[in-house]
């Protein structure tokens, strides 16, 4: 009895590291395989749409998490993230979330201006 605590005892360490390179070898996996789906999908998207979104691949469980953030004023653009997005994740589960894309605000440019005109104060 004795002799078996004292194997166990001794296989411990190697038996937690092996687990914990498993573990992060698994991780690393995971990680590269939603790296890989993201790229193919952000590739098909602005291959049909050009660089007007950018996807989010995330992998929760077994179902795939897609997060898009779209300009929901364009029905058209919308049914082509969609199309896209089936085109690419196939038979696979997958989840789609859409989010309104923040419109783009021109940077007012008479700032720039008011600065330029501003005098710089020296004492020299």
């Amino acid at each position: 009895m004795e002799t078996l605590v004292g194997l166990m005892l001794a296989a411990s360490p190697v038996a937690i590291t092996a687990g914990l390179l498993l573990g992060a070898e698994r991780r690393q996996r995971r990680r590269q395989s939603e790296v890989s789906r993201q790229i193919a999908l952000t590739d098909a998207l602005h291959a049909r749409l050009g660089a007007l979104v950018a996807p989010v691949v995330r992998l929760h469980g077994r179902v795939w998490e897609i997060t898009v953030a779209v300009p929901v004023e364009r029905p058209g653009l919308v049914s082509a993230v969609l199309t896209t997005v089936d085109e690419v994740f196939g038979r696979v589960a997958y989840e789609l979330r859409l989010h309104r894309q923040t419109p783009v605000t021109p940077v007012a440019q008479a700032r720039g201006v008011a600065r330029a005109r501003q005098e710089s104060l020296s004492w020299t």
